[in-house]
């Protein structure tokens, strides 16, 4: 009996509960596509995918610029009022971004092309502009609802989202026999989202009040300038640090082939996905709290150790069964055709057990306000990243694959002294 009050204590606790409603809607967004996938594998090529994951690829370095980072200045404020003002600065931002990326697609679109060798995209290179806006939207909001701790708000989006994408995906793939339901699911699961958090932020009328009373052209110049480290600093380091993530995916497209990325994109997906469902949860959390504690001069180590060690003893189960299992696995989920996908994932599979572990502690940087730290370390990340490329740029993509998860090893383990170095 004792045991089971214990129990209950402990899920009852703000920071487990907040991690455990965030995850219940994070698991089902992250797990279904990864549920889904033996079928679709089954109805897209490896080719398909590689020219999908191009696409993500260029949206994923768009979107981290879009807001010029001011999103995370949300948590930031101590009046209501102000965290409103960097709201609608973010949402200014997001547009303003979108729209000149619109405009540069417009003018050099052949040019673009040309340099990623893959004639393919051109059909979606104007869907960019709208996708990245709509990211940027849905990461502007994610902050909001994350200061108001309306965690459920952020679990149910996720889970609008997720079933808005797949059901495209498998409904045109059905039909037609190339990348258009996989693109094409992605815009409607971020619209459908926007549309969500949009209804749950108007609805608010205490809200809607505030924004009128206290929001104004003034205000939101003085919390741009009151926050300009973000769209100095962190921008160009999240800039960096998304590079750092997708020039190995462009890598393996202008390198090796979209059949190449097709494989290595299932692997880093299959991979990162049922890792970032816990992951990303942790890291909004973790970022309230460390944020809490920090502004009432509370001991930060304790917090950030516990959560590390919570986080590593996860690790071990993904990290065991890839190593022994990983190919063989690969194969029978999606099919024959994929053992590829399994031999990376073997070999990337130290590599992100320690970034699994890392990552959500990278928040830190943000809480303690120390962005030109932060900076340095991703410009390092980037620079190796391109140093590994240059390398590997004639290796077969098997080398190239254990260099680089070599580097990112070695990479996150510097990181995480970092972080413990800066509280």
């Amino acid at each position: 009996m004792n045991l089971i009050n214990k129990i209950k204590r402990i899920i009852q606790q703000d920071f487990l509960k907040n991690v455990l409603t965030l995850m219940t809607g994070t698991t089902i967004a992250q797990l279904l596509p990864i549920l889904v996938s033996p079928l679709l594998t089954r109805m897209y090529t490896p080719s398909d995918f590689g020219v999908y994951a191009l696409y993500i690829s260029i949206i994923s370095i768009i979107s981290v610029i879009v807001t010029l980072r001011y999103e995370f200045a949300i948590m930031l404020p101590k009046k209501r009022e102000d965290a409103l003002s960097v709201f609608c600065l973010s949402l200014i931002t997001s547009f303003g971004i979108s729209f000149l990326i619109f405009v540069i697609l417009v003018l050099f679109n052949k040019n673009i092309i040309d340099l990623l060798e893959n004639k393919k995209l051109i059909k979606w290179i104007y869907f960019i502009p709208l996708t990245s806006f709509l990211l940027g939207v849905i990461q502007t909001f994610n902050y909001w609802f994350n200061r108001e701790k309306l965690f459920k708000v952020l679990s149910t989006s996720k889970v609008i989202q997720t079933f808005a994408n797949i059901i495209p995906n498998i409904a045109i793939g059905l039909i037609y026999k190339n990348e258009l339901g996989l693109i094409l699911g992605y815009i409607l699961g971020a619209t459908t989202s926007v549309v969500y958090l949009s209804y749950k932020f108007i609805r608010d009328k205490n809200v809607l009040y505030e924004l009128r009373k206290n929001v104004s052209w003034l205000k939101i110049k003085e919390q741009a300038l009151l926050y300009n480290e973000y769209p100095k600093f962190n921008t160009l380091s999240a800039f960096l640090d998304t590079i750092s993530l997708q020039l190995p995916s462009i890598f393996v497209s202008k390198t090796y082939s979209s059949t190449n990325l097709g494989y290595f994109n299932l692997t880093t997906r299959t991979i990162s996905t049922p890792l970032s469902v816990i992951s990303s949860s942790v890291s909004q959390v973790f970022f309230q709290r460390i944020s809490d504690a920090y502004k009432q001069n509370k001991p930060l180590r304790p917090i950030i150790l516990k959560t590390g060690k919570y986080l590593s003893l996860i690790s071990l189960f993904p990290l065991v069964v890839l190593l022994f299992f990983g190919p063989e696995l690969f194969s029978f989920v999606f099919g024959a055709n994929w053992r590829i996908a399994g031999e990376f994932a073997r070999i990337l599979a130290f590599s992100y057990a320690i970034k699994f572990v890392v990552s959500p502690l990278s928040i830190t940087f943000f809480a303690v306000n120390k962005i030109k730290t932060l900076f340095k370390l991703q410009f390092f990340r980037s620079l190796g990243i391109i140093i590994v490329l240059l390398i590997c740029v004639r290796f077969p993509i098997e080398s190239f694959i254990y260099v680089y998860a070599l580097f990112e090893f070695f990479y996150y383990i510097i990181y995480m002294i970092a972080i413990l170095k800066v509280i």
